[in-house]
């Protein structure tokens, strides 16, 4: 494909990352939901650009959305973690033995999410909203890895369904 291809596809896939984080903006059921579904149009841009074009497409969304975006939340799961992951994890899944990469997703996963909390915490002065104490801040971050969990599992059959079903059809399109 054309570097001028490549280009025009980054910008138009980024466009449409940046639309469905504004909407996870704006919806508040989609605060988390949205960076989820970006991350899978980030698969299709680490495809068809390369890794390099992806961290660069990721860099220019995780700014542009930090700017822009009213709900901070959003941007930032999306920045601290959503956004690389799908670039990262062919890396990851090639270490040896089998349970370090998996030790190693969840450390970058927790790393992400609860450094994504504190910013929201400290810097940008919005309350953590917890009833529950110190035990619901645990019991948060434990149904947050069981996504994590659910989340990592669906996306090897996405990527399958997209290798198998998709590719050769959006390749086709974009000669």
């Amino acid at each position: 494909m054309k570097k001028s291809k490549q280009i025009a596809l980054g910008g138009m896939l980024s466009a449409l990352i940046l639309t469905m984080m504004f909407l996870g903006s704006v919806i508040w059921a989609f605060t988390y939901i949205a960076p989820l579904m970006s991350s899978l149009i980030m698969l299709i841009i680490c495809d068809i650009t390369g890794k390099k074009n992806a961290l660069i497409t990721f860099a220019a969304v995780s700014i542009i959305s930090l700017f822009f975006l009213p709900d901070k939340e959003c941007a930032l799961t999306y920045a601290f973690f959503f956004g690389y992951y799908v670039i990262i994890k062919d890396f990851i899944e090639k270490i040896k033995p089998k349970p370090l990469s998996i030790l190693i997703k969840y450390i970058i996963y927790n790393a992400g999410i609860i450094s994504s909390q504190l910013l929201l915490i400290y810097a940008f002065g919005i309350p953590l909203d917890n009833p529950w104490g110190k035990w619901g801040i645990i019991i948060l971050l434990a149904l947050a890895n069981l996504v994590f969990l659910i989340y990592d599992f669906m996306l090897k059959r996405v990527i399958l369904l997209y290798e198998i079903k998709y590719k050769k059809k959006l390749e086709k399109l974009l000669r």
